[in-house]
Parts: structure tokens; C-alpha cells; sequence
């Protein structure tokens, strides 16, 4: 079966993301590359509303790695996109225009709610949907873009601002999150949630099945995981895709990674050192709202918004020919 090799360029506010596939038209998408450079790019856009002169030039640099790095594997087709952070940055415009001069290609800064629909499409093709509708939740670094639909449609999309950089550099929150610290991101997630809450009400069968995905996401489950099971066996596969998070774990998990410093939730298992300074911030939002919306607890997808981005360029392109 033929196959078309996609470079997609995820220009996020933790990090730049590079991720090279060949995708097939059975839906098929094989990894050949992934590259990542993170910047946090969405905590200083969040503390001083602009991209800082420093971090601009660590962005430029960062594409041109990144842009080599797919010259060199290849690609046939290339999906530049930015999101939260190039979005909300009073400079975004200009720090765009240098990125698109560096990469050579033009970059396409996303809506939230585009950014929600993208991550749904993948998010569906990731994981088991069925006919009824579901909900999807991708935490960023920026914002969390929230979703319902099906296994054929999109029927609601919205965009909060609630991801874990811009939290951090609302709130310039320290190693161990105080009590008030926790309570104060909690009532902002409820606060920030009501467009989620909304779709809820108008989908009520949506919130039997909620999907999730994002590095926060992941790393709970995998972190999850190693608390509640046996370590795998050497060489088994890590995948967390469709393993579910209960509500009380999750709410368990924001409670313990809030109460540790940064050394000590780097000595947990599973977890990654690029993860662990924002993961508090994100088990409590998730935990937040999986309450105050009555949800029983969250499905992994590890397929979201890149993937998304694929199958959506690929089915426009067959629909065009």
C-alpha cells in the first residue's frame, strides 16, 4: 500500500516538536522521527505577555535544528503550526515571521478552536470511540482544548486557557505547591471551564467517555502505572494508549506530586525530568475539572493534536483529487 511521508512541526508553549511519518491511506501512520526543544515559551508569554528577545532567538535556533533534522529524513509533505502561546503573545506576529523565514515554509497559527478539532481527529483515530458521543481533553502547555464528537464527526470544540506553562507563569508557583497555591489553581480551572461545561450539558452522553491526551497526560498514566502495577519486563512495550485514570487516582496523583519537590517526584516511577516541574500543575487541572464536571475518570489517546494535524491535511488532499 502507498504511503506519503509527513514532517509535522508542532510549535507549541513548553516545546517545538518535530514528528516525521509515513502515513498510509488506511489511516497507517508509522514513526520515522520525533525531536523536541523545549523552550516554555507559554510561562513567559503568561508572566509578561510577549516572547522575550532571549527566548525568540532560542525559538529561531530551535527550527533550524529541527528543520535539518527533517531535510535529512526526507519528507514529501510538511505541516507547520503554532498555538497557544505564538497566539497570545502581543509579539507573536513578528517571532512568526522569523520562524517561517528559518523554516522555509509557511506556518499556520491555529485557532484554539481549530486546535481542539485537530486534536479530537486524532484522539478518535488513537483509541476506541464507539457510536455514542465522547469528550476529549488535550492539556498543553498554553491551554486545554476540549472537544465532542464521534467516530465520523466534530460536533462541539472550545479552548480554555488552562495549560500547565501558562499556569505556572500566572501564578510563579514554587518547587512544593502550597495549600494555596492548590486551591487557587483549582478554583481557576472550574472558573476557566464553564465553555467545557456548556458543551457537556448540550452533549450530557459525551461525559460517559472522556478521552485525553498530551505529554501531561501521558505522563500521569505512566506515572500511574508504576505506582499501581508491576514493573514490565525488560524490553516490553510502555505504551499508556487507552489505559484508563480513574477519577480518585487522579485526584490522588495531584494530592502526592504536589506535596514533593522537584527531587523527589524525579525519584517516582516513570517519571521523565523534562515532565516533572509542571506535572503538579497538571494533575491538579485535570483533577479539577474530571470533579466538577462529574466525570468518572480519563481514557489515554497518545495520538492528538500532530496526529490530527496528518489525518485532517490527508483527507483534504484525497478530497481534492
Amino acid at each position: 500500500m502507498p504511503s506519503v511521508r509527513v514532517a509535522v512541526f508542532d510549535l507549541g508553549s513548553s516545546s517545538f516538536h518535530l514528528m516525521v511519518v509515513d502515513a498510509f491511506r488506511d489511516g497507517r501512520l508509522v514513526p520515522v522521527l520525533r525531536r523536541r526543544s523545549f523552550l516554555h515559551l507559554g510561562t513567559e508569554v503568561a508572566k509578561t505577555g510577549e516572547v522575550p528577545r532571549e527566548r525568540s532567538t532560542a525559538a529561531v535556533a530551535a527550527v533550524r535544528r529541527l528543520q535539518e533534522a527533517a531535510d535529512k529524513a526526507g519528507a514529501d509533505v510538511t505541516v507547520a503550526l503554532a498555538t497557544a502561546a505564538l497566539r497570545d503573545a502581543t509579539n507573536g506576529a513578528r517571532v512568526l515571521a522569523r520562524l517561517e523565514r528559518e523554516l522555509g515554509t509557511p506556518i499556520t497559527l491555529v485557532s484554539g478552536d481549530e486546535e481542539a478539532r485537530l486534536c479530537f481527529i486524532g484522539q478518535r483515530a488513537g483509541v476506541w470511540v464507539g457510536a455514542d458521543p465522547v469528550l476529549g481533553f488535550d492539556l498543553g502547555g498554553g491551554s486545554l482544548e476540549a472537544a465532542v464528537g464521534t467516530a465520523d464527526s466534530v460536533l462541539a470544540v472550545t479552548s480554555v486557557a488552562l495549560g500547565t506553562a501558562r499556569i505556572q507563569g500566572e501564578f510563579s508557583t514554587g518547587d512544593v505547591l502550597s495549600a494555596e497555591e492548590r486551591r487557587a489553581i483549582s478554583d481557576v480551572a472550574v472558573a476557566r471551564a464553564e465553555p467545557i461545561k456548556a458543551m457537556v450539558v448540550g452533549e450530557p452522553m459525551a461525559a460517559r467517555r472522556v478521552i485525553a491526551s498530551g505529554g501531561t497526560v501521558r505522563a500521569l498514566a505512566k506515572l500511574a502505572m508504576g505506582i499501581h502495577r508491576p514493573p514490565p519486563a525488560s524490553g516490553a512495550s510502555t505504551s499508556v494508549n487507552q489505559v484508563e485514570v480513574p477519577a480518585g487516582q487522579l485526584a490522588e496523583l495531584a494530592d502526592r506530586l504536589a506535596s514533593l519537590d522537584l527531587e523527589s517526584r524525579l525519584a517516582l516511577p516513570g517519571i521523565q525530568a523534562r515532565r516533572a516541574p509542571l506535572l503538579p500543575i497538571g494533575a491538579i487541572v485535570l483533577s479539577a475539572l474530571v470533579e466538577h464536571l462529574g466525570l468518572s475518570g480519563l481514557v489515554v489517546s497518545e495520538w492528538g493534536l500532530r496526529e490530527g494535524a496528518i489525518l485532517d491535511r490527508l483527507a483534504l488532499t484525497a478530497a481534492a483529487d
